[in-house]
Parts: C-alpha cells; structure tokens; sequence
C-alpha cells in the first residue's frame, strides 16, 4: 500500500513540526533503521551525533529553509535534529564509515515530441526498510507544490513539482566518495524541486554543489510543448551530464555515464549487474515510436539477474543486511506535476499504472487571489478598510465608478456596490450560535494588545477578546469587529509551537 501525506503548513519549521508530530513512531523507526545499517557497514557502534551535526552544518548552508524543516521534523517526533540530519545524510554517512550499498535503481526517461514524457523509475534498496516510505506533498508559501517519494524523516528523493520538473535519484560509487559530508543529495534532490523555476536553473544549483557521496540525479522538465531530460552525474571530482539518444530515450542504472568520472566508477567493481541493466533497457526500448509507461514497466518487468535485476525480490536465503528489493515503482507526470508510486517491483503492477485517476490527478490550484463583499455604500467600506484599518489600494480608487480593491496582504479584496436586499443577519463570535456560510476574515497581528488600542474607539467590538488552545501546545488570542455592514473581522495573534520563519 502506498502511504501518502500532504502538509497543511507551509512555513519549513512549522511543517516540519507537523510532519515530525503526526509521525513520530515511523521517523523514530527510520532513525533505529539507519543507526544500525550504520553500524552495520562501519563494523562497529557509529557516533549517529558526529555525523548529524556534520550533516546539519552542511544543510544549513546549502538550503536553510530545508535546515529549519529538519529541526521541526526532530523537535515534533521528540528526536535529536542531529539524528534526523544524520538519516538526510545517509547516502554520505554510508560512503564515510565505508558502507558498500545496494545500487538496483534503474531509471528510464522517453521524450516525445507533442506529448510528455515518460518517466519512471524503480527504486531498490534494503528490504527491511520497505514499510518506511511515503508520497509527501509539500505546499509552499508561494503557492507551488513538490510531490516526493522519500522515506520517513528524510526530506526527499524521486519527486516532481508544480513548475514542469521532475527528479530521479540513482546512487553512484566513486574511489573519492566519503571522504567527511558534503552537501547531502537527498536535501539537493528536494531543494532543487522546491527553489529551481526552471531546467537550467536547477543545473545551475547542483553545479554549484559540493557532495561527498556520488549519485545521479536525472532532471526532466516540460513546459510550453517542449521538454528535454538531463542526467546530473554528482560526484566529488566535479559534474558530468548524460543525455538523452536521438529517439528521446534516457536510461540510467549505477554506473557513471560521463567521463572523466567513469574512469574512477567503483560499481563496476561491486555492482557489475548495472551494465547488463542498463543494456538491457536500452535494447528494449530504443527505436520504439510506442514508448509509453506500459511499455517502460514491461521492459524493467526483468528477474534475469536476480538479486540486481530491474524487478528485484528479496532473496530469504540470504542474510537481513544482503536482502535488497524494489520497494517502488514510481512514474513521474511532470507536465501535471503529480506522480503514482507503486509499492513493489514492476511485475505487480496493475495495467493501468500511471494512467489518470483521483489519487495523483491534482487540481493545481496555487492561493487565493480575491473575495468580494457586496455593499449598499461603497464609501463608507472604503473608508474603513482604507482609513481606519490602513490597507493600501490594489489598484486605483476611483469614486464613480462605485467599486474598490483593496489589498489584504496575501488577497485583495473587492468591494461592489449592491442595490437590492438587505444585509445578511450580523454574526457572533460563538460558531454554534450562526447560521451556516462564510463566517469571517482574521487578520495576522504581531500583537493584539497593540492592535486593540490601535482599533478601539474606531470599531464595533463583536465580543471581548478570546483565546483557544490545541492539545499540541498551539493557541491563539484574538478578538473579532465588525466592518460598517457588520461583515465580522478579526485579529489575530498565533502562537503556533515550534513556529519558526
């Protein structure tokens, strides 16, 4: 079954918290998880805080809003931030104490001309960690979303936004991986997904990274009937790019595809079966004029190398720390900006994987731009909402012609003039005493002791001031007025636990 949760809070810390508080068992079990697969590849006890405050130093550079969701995660599952840094940073920890991982993932990408691409990804990895990933979507304050298919605690992996950008995620081995903690790829995978406004400017941003753990990160983007896909070979030498063949089509398994980092690849060593991989799907779908998602999942629908095929299944012969399979299939819709995780290998997926359904056909909408109230004297809510509130004009007032907009910080409202009925019954502050429909607008105050005395005298109080407070700890003080048509408004003063900017 794939797990999936979506954030109501958009500012890093306060979803962080979120997030950290409604799973706290399941970050909690990804830490344990991660603690001993450290362990595990070091030989011996691993200090988890060494390596987390390395990693956080390195986050907070890099992207110090993902830094800040990281400490909420940590604050609202009651860990130590530096553990939650240091599973964010599991790619680099295992490189560091000299872990050799699992590196099944196989990637395909096929441009189209006039249609969007295809692209798809299975996602290997221990199996003992299969029931610790999750789809999370991720609103922002900006109104865009990220969709990721990532792991308790971590912050990112396979993903998508709402901007035409999709991200793939295979780890690579190079002879100069481990040496301290770069810039963590799973926070660069997130980050470019949450900063990047379009292709070139998230190659711009991996460029620009220093990493410690080799991985490609396969980029591919849709916009305006064109799209293009890019594989961005991180490794601590420097960069490389692979792209796509002349029909469109981008494999990518675990070994390097650009040189001079090829010349340093350690799979090749340690996990031969990439090429034969990589070969395989390449043979199966190029020159294809049909290549569509069936099409993909038929031809990763492969157990010819057993434990390093493209569909891999556990082997329980062999022992917990050997026992790799493909905890997901996922399949990017980066021209909707949605994708479809499939919980298993290729082979059990059903037929109409990746098509349109309810679960990942999201409507993209982005804020909310206006609201309109509908008044017998246009003045006089001007004067209130302009003079005695002190909110700017969205546009410019003129008198005669018997309307206003009036900019409320995040939505502007308008206001009409109305030359029938009556005005709806005025509201209360107790919600069981109203009758159904929209009840009010609340305005955000620093203070709602300065806000009141700024307020009274010049408005109608509804009721005295109240306060309200939630089981986790968050509460608010706010006191509600009434405008001159008895439209009811409020202050506001939030307290919100572990808020943060």
């Amino acid at each position: 079954m794939t797990r999936r949760f979506r954030s109501t809070q958009v500012r890093p810390r306060d979803r962080g918290y979120e997030f950290g508080s409604a799973h706290a068992e399941q970050v909690g079990a990804s830490v344990a998880a991660y603690r001993q697969l450290f362990d595990r590849a070091a030989g011996s006890a691993v200090d988890l805080d060494h390596w987390g405050t390395l990693a956080l130093e390195r986050i907070t550079a890099a992207a110090p809003a993902i830094a800040r969701e990281i400490a909420g995660i940590a604050d609202g599952a009651g860990l130590p931030v530096t553990a939650v840094a240091a599973i964010n940073a599991r790619t680099e920890v295992l490189a560091a104490v000299g872990g050799v991982t699992p590196s099944e993932c196989s990637t395909v990408v096929r441009l189209r001309d006039g249609d969007a691409p295809v692209s798809i990804q299975a996602w290997d990895w221990f199996a003992e960690l299969a029931d610790l990933w999750f789809v999370w979507e991720i609103p922002h304050e900006n109104g865009h979303l990220t969709t990721t298919v990532t792991e308790y605690g971590i912050v990112g992996k396979i993903g998508v936004n709402d901007r035409g950008l999709g991200v793939h995620f295979n780890i690579l081995h190079h002879s100069e991986d481990g040496n301290g903690i770069g810039v963590p790829v799973h926070v660069l995978a997130r980050a470019v997904l949450d900063e990047s406004r379009d292709l070139n400017h998230a190659l711009v941003r991996l460029a620009q990274a220093k990493v410690s753990a080799s991985t490609s990160l396969t980029l591919v983007a849709d916009s305006g009937g064109e799209s293009a896909a890019v594989s961005v070979e991180l490794n601590p030498g420097g960069i490389g790019y692979a792209l796509p063949d002349r029909d469109g089509l981008l494999v990518h398994t675990n070994h390097f595809l650009s040189s001079p980092a090829n010349l340093h690849d350690t799979e090749l060593r340690d996990g031969p079966d990439t090429v034969i991989r990589f070969d395989m799907l390449r043979r199966r779908l190029s020159g294809r004029p049909d290549v569509d998602a069936p099409a993909v999942v038929e031809a990763m629908t492969s157990h010819l190398l057993g434990g390093g095929a493209t569909c891999c299944h556990v082997d329980p012969a062999l022992p917990t720390a050997a026992r790799f399979e493909t905890l997901a299939t996922v399949s990017l819709d980066v021209e909707n900006g949605t994708l479809t995780a499939h919980s298993g290998g290729p082979c059990t997926i059903p037929a109409d994987f990746a098509a349109p359904t309810k679960e990942n056909t999201v409507l993209k909408l982005k804020r909310i731009d206006n609201m309109d109230i509908l008044t017998h004297d246009v003045d006089a809510l001007v004067e209130f909402y302009h003079g005695v509130l002190g909110l700017p004009f969205h546009l410019p007032y003129e008198k005669e012609e018997v309307w206003a907009a009036i900019d409320m910080g995040n939505v502007t409202l308008y206001i009409f003039k109305s030359e029938v009925g009556e005005h709806a019954p005025r509201r209360t502050a107790v919600n069981p005493d109203n009758a159904p429909g929209y009840d009010s607008i609340a305005f955000e105050v620093d203070s709602l002791d300065e806000a009141e005395a700024a307020l009274d005298g010049r408005v109608e109080w509804v009721d005295e001031r109240i306060q309200w407070k939630h089981p986790s700890g968050t509460w608010y003080q706010y006191r509600p007025f009434f405008d001159p048509d008895g439209n009811m408004l409020y202050v506001t003063e939030p307290h919100i636990v572990g808020a943060g900017v």
